[in-house]
């Protein structure tokens, strides 16, 4: 039953029942205003006030509300509202925190309540990828020849996808979306100057930051003859930086600066167009437009929990794991299970002494481990969330949390909330293939949705298909030995592994995604993901969150069973 302010007044004659205390594995830390809930469990944390703890410390389920509230107003000394003490009630609840039958169940079942502020909270760390200063901008911005994987084609085929909602149409800055918004104004073009055409991005840094609107499924500044506005009315110089830059994606290194292409573009995923260095190497010579869009790679990277290499290494593992990406005699995964392989031979080899202080562990402050909270239970020691180290089990893990989170963003993501439905969607799958809980509830529900699925592509085949004689458009499909391969080795090229606490834990975000890429097409599937989305799914920063906060991704990215077990495969030796 729901709390309600019922529980404070119950009906005449009816007997006042005690509150629920704190759900088993759910500890309150600390103290007064700096206290906060740590559910070991779903991984939530709730940051509490001084008047919230006191309460909450109270909660021991053998008081009724009345008793609560009056213990509580004595250990405060004042006298409390009982309308608030219902809503902080009904918070604790709704988040599954309080012992009660439906908190128990939605444990059960593995859900994750945590918010994206919550998730927001736990990723106050240090990356090892930084945006690169302006000084370090202009100074290398020269006509140095950027790094290319080899073989990398790309030509622009204006198929307007990259102007679509399948992808993040942004980050487009204040003085942008001015310049346009003027731009139009002057020109007696309300449409254009219309500033509903950008939607504000919250950042929580203070900078204003807007993604363009989609109408009808397309950028507001596409026209009819497929061509941008910005760019054929207001000149290319007013065009944001984010669409001139695209599908490129530049990061400076030590030794230069690399260049990555995103198989969100079709043409990329497809391996079609020219020579993609001559780009690269034009858009290079424009650098000071770019700004804050460019990174940079330090000198000193943590691969692993507490263990640092420098680029030199890093650089040399990178080089031999596109080698073995691009061999088409190898399977895809069989060669970025042995990548990962030397990885964590490398981790193991390095001396982490000889790095001095920049060896400990980033953990957060706000996810510190002490040694034992007030249930009794062990904090996990290497982050939030179940922590089992059986591969197949935490590979389960990994892929249930995966797929919840992409659950609770559907109706809040910005650009494409179909994409996450689809992710969601192959990440059940996997899980039925890691075989470790297949009767759980959501993989059943899969498994129903696609049978049904199957009934109707037998019942399709039976219809006469007048476009049957039809070429097939050129569509690269996940699905695809040569797609995989490209996908891995750009998301190589672009530092995709950068952006996690450790490169390990990077790893295991490209093992997830090539996991889904690998299951077989199933027709008239509106939920087969495609590599469009998981192209675009793997820049999300939610997903860097939720793999970076999770004690068993933490536990097990250097286990290659792990891996395998994500990919499905079984190992051979390395």
């Amino acid at each position: 039953m729901p709390i309600t302010p019922r529980h404070l007044s119950p009906d005449d004659g009816a007997p006042s029942l005690p509150l629920p205390g704190l759900r088993p594995g759910v500890a309150l830390l600390g103290e007064g205003a700096d206290a906060e809930l740590r559910d070991l469990r779903l991984g939530q944390v709730v940051k509490l006030g001084a008047v919230a703890t006191v309460i909450v410390s109270l909660l021991d389920g053998t008081r009724d509300a009345e008793q609560l509230l009056k213990d509580a107003q004595q250990a405060l000394g004042e006298e409390l509202n009982p309308l608030g003490l219902v809503e902080l009630l009904q918070a604790l609840d709704r988040r599954a925190l309080l012992d009660t039958p439906r908190a128990r169940m939605v444990v059960a079942q593995g859900l994750v309540r945590a918010d994206i502020a919550s998730l927001q909270r736990l990723a106050k760390r240090t990356r090892p990828l930084r945006t690169i200063s302006g000084d370090a901008m202009r100074n290398t911005a020269s006509a140095e020849e950027p790094h290319i994987a080899p073989d990398t084609t790309f030509s622009c085929r204006s198929c307007n996808r990259c102007c679509s909602e399948h992808h993040l149409l942004g980050p487009v800055n204040r003085a942008e979306r001015d310049r346009i918004l003027k731009g139009f104004s002057e020109r007696n073009d309300p449409r254009g100057a219309d500033p509903s055409n950008f939607l504000p991005l919250p950042t929580g840094d203070g900078r204003e930051l807007y993604l363009l609107r989609t109408r009808e499924g397309y950028c507001s500044y596409l026209g009819e003859d497929g061509l941008c506005r910005v760019h054929k009315d207001l000149g290319i110089d007013l065009k944001p930086a984010v669409c001139r830059m695209f599908p490129y994606r530049m990061v400076h290194t030590p030794s230069g600066w690399d260049t990555g292409l995103s198989l969100s573009c079709p043409t990329v995923a497809s391996g079609g167009g020219g020579d993609a260095r001559i780009e690269a190497r034009e858009k290079l010579g424009s650098l000071p437009i770019f700004g804050a869009m460019l990174t940079e790679v330090p000198a000193s990277l943590p691969i692993s929990e507490g263990v640092r290499a420098t680029w030199g290494d890093y650089r040399k593992w990178e080089s031999a794991a596109i080698a073995m990406l691009q061999d088409d005699s190898r399977d895809p995964a069989e060669a970025w299970i042995a990548a990962i392989n030397q990885l964590a031979r490398l981790c193991r080899k390095l001396d982490t002494s000889s790095f001095g202080a920049e060896t400990t562990t980033e953990l957060p402050a706000a996810i510190e481990p002490p040694e034992k909270v007030a249930t009794g239970e062990l904090v996990p020691d290497l982050g939030l969330g179940d922590c089992p180290l059986a591969p197949a089990e935490a590979a389960d893990t990994v892929l249930r949390d995966l797929a919840l989170w992409s659950e609770l963003l559907v109706g809040l993501e910005a650009a494409d909330p179909d994409a996450l439905r689809r992710l969601r969607s192959g990440l059940l799958r996997l899980r039925k293939n890691v075989d470790f809980l297949p009767e759980a509830a959501p993989i059943l529900a899969e498994n129903a949705r696609l049978q049904a699925r199957k009934h109707l592509a037998v019942m399709a085949e039976r219809i006469e298909d007048p476009f049957e004689d039809e070429p097939p458009a050129e569509i690269a499909t996940a699905d695809d030995p040569t797609v995989q391969r490209r996908f891995l080795v750009q998301a190589l090229m672009e530092k995709r592994l950068f952006e996690y606490g450790n490169l390990l834990r990077g790893t295991t975000v490209l093992s997830v995604m090539l996991g889904v890429m690998r299951l077989p097409q199933q027709p008239n599937d509106e939920l087969q993901a495609q590599i469009g989305d998981l192209a675009y799914l793997v820049h999300h920063p939610q997903l860097a969150d939720i793999i970076d906060s999770r004690a068993v991704v933490r536990a097990m990215s250097d286990d290659v069973e792990f891996h395998a077990a994500l990919l499905g495969v079984t190992l051979t030796s390395f």
